[in-house]
């Protein structure tokens, strides 16, 4: 918990977590709890066109600089962003704290793709993504590799690793074993995308229906391209293989956590997934590849399988080590179970409450 002596201090910027549609809104919304006084203004909201997203931006903007008018005790901008608009619209919002209301000011970065997002950017916007990085007091990253990255690249100091963080945990014995069914439930949620990979997934369902039919049967949850998603299981007759389940929160979110085997997120390219750490903290293992933070939480053969991003072959072996072998359901769930007690609040919290009050 930060305590209200140093949370009256901080103003915290970031997507909506009400109703949120992605992972930074999800971190900001089991962190609003941990806060003994908990002063934030959202900054974006996912509505479908980009002229609401921009006016929605420039009422939040007034109202930060409202805020940061009429509440003296405000003396730290805590900024969550990532890459694309949600950078640029931080670089004003950083700007605005740092230059005409003389504030300090914490840059959160969630992204796993800061350096693809760096590298094909044109000089200008290079510039710019340098100039915001180097502009505030102190960095928070969700990896080592993002906070090697941003040390070794644009030579920042005072970066600080904190892991994203979960609040609930399963009460899982150690050493269950899982053979209650034939089949196995497997369970993806996210942006349904290409770079999450989903679609290599029902790839791998389409070629191998034969082999997997009745073994497995796949749970989609997430927005995104949902048209596409609908329009491959319906071209490659996948019915019985992966079911689209909508975007899921509360109850049902939690229904299909609880009644998944397996939970699968064969992304390109990630940070620290909220969504592996959300079934970690379900004693689910995972299937995952090896990208950004994600090795972080996910052991080869300890709670998970690890493979490379578009590997088909290897996606199918890491389905069938399951199918096959039960028992290692158990096993790798309670083992995930475990490692994600080091993501609550008890770890994290005082983390973050040590940087505040250094900037303090």
């Amino acid at each position: 918990m930060i305590p209200r002596s140093v949370a009256k201090h901080v103003l915290l910027i970031g997507p909506d977590h009400k109703d949120h549609r992605g992972g930074i809104g999800a971190v900001i919304g089991n962190h609003k709890d941990q806060y003994e006084v908990f002063n934030f203004i959202p900054s974006f909201k996912p509505y479908k066109n980009n002229l609401s997203k921009s006016l929605y931006f420039i009422r939040q903007f007034i109202r930060i600089s409202i805020q940061l008018t009429m509440n003296r005790d405000i003396r730290i901008v805590h900024i969550h962003s990532s890459k694309g608009g949600s950078l640029y619209r931080k670089l004003l919002v950083a700007c605005l704290a740092k230059f005409i209301f003389r504030k300090k000011t914490i840059n959160h970065i969630h992204t796993g793709n800061l350096e693809r997002f760096y590298d094909g950017s044109r000089p200008l916007g290079k510039k710019l993504i340098r100039y915001f990085l180097r502009l505030n007091d102190a960095t928070i990253t969700v990896s080592d590799s993002l906070k090697d990255y941003c040390e070794r690249v644009f030579q920042l100091r005072s970066v600080y690793k904190i892991n994203n963080m979960v609040s609930f945990f399963a009460n899982y014995p150690t050493g269950v074993t899982i053979d209650k069914k034939d089949r196995v439930n497997l369970l993806y949620l996210g942006l349904i995308d290409k770079h999450k990979g989903i679609f290599d997934l029902l790839t791998v369902l389409a070629e191998n229906k034969t082999l997997l039919a009745g073994k497995v049967k796949l749970f989609v949850g997430g927005n995104g391209q949902v048209a596409r998603l609908q329009e491959i299981i319906a071209t490659y007759h996948l019915e019985g293989l992966a079911e689209y389940a909508g975007w899921v929160t509360g109850a049902r979110k939690h229904q299909l956590l609880e009644t998944a085997d397996v939970f699968v997120l064969p992304s390109y390219y990630e940070g620290i997934p909220m969504a592996i750490l959300e079934a970690m903290s379900y004693a689910k293992p995972v299937i995952a590849t090896r990208v950004g933070g994600i090795p972080e939480l996910v052991q080869q053969d300890i709670n998970g399988y690890l493979i490379t991003p578009g590997d088909h072959p290897a996606l199918l072996e890491a389905l069938m080590c399951y199918v096959n072998d039960r028992s290692t359901i158990g096993r790798h769930g309670a083992c995930s179970a475990g490692m994600a007690k080091n993501y609550g609040p008890e770890k994290i919290m005082p983390q973050l409450a040590a940087i505040y009050t250094t900037l303090l």
